[in-house]
């Protein structure tokens, strides 16, 4: 999990660069908004996946069962992360879900490497 947080924020760095050389200063705000999102939610996965953990050894199907529940509970947190940012703050959508975006990435970085 650790290097998954590493790669996301490279890539959170790099998102903000981007949206900072095409949009200028207004866009480092909402990018390392949308970046902290992602991270925050791999911070959430991985906790949980250390509960599960620990609770597989009692019961293998509560084990799942908190899985299932960190699922949801990550969900709720990215829609509720990413509306407060896009509605109440008013932050600029294409910065704050682009580096979002790319920070998801990682995932696909890290499954490609283990497969090659």
């Amino acid at each position: 999990m650790r290097s998954i947080l590493i790669i996301q924020f490279i890539l959170v760095l790099a998102g903000v660069a981007v949206s900072w050389s095409y949009q200028g200063d207004s866009a480092l705000l909402p990018a390392f908004y949308g970046g902290a999102v992602a991270l925050a939610n791999t911070m959430l996965l991985a906790r949980r996946v250390g509960q599960a953990g620990e609770i597989a050894k009692a019961s293998p199907q509560q084990s799942v069962n908190a899985l299932y529940f960190g699922v949801v509970q990550r969900f709720v947190f990215v829609l509720v992360a990413l509306g407060f940012g896009l509605g109440y703050l008013k932050l600029a959508p294409v910065p704050l879900l682009g580096t979002f975006m790319v920070a998801q990435l990682a995932y696909m970085l890290m499954g490609t490497r283990q497969v090659g």
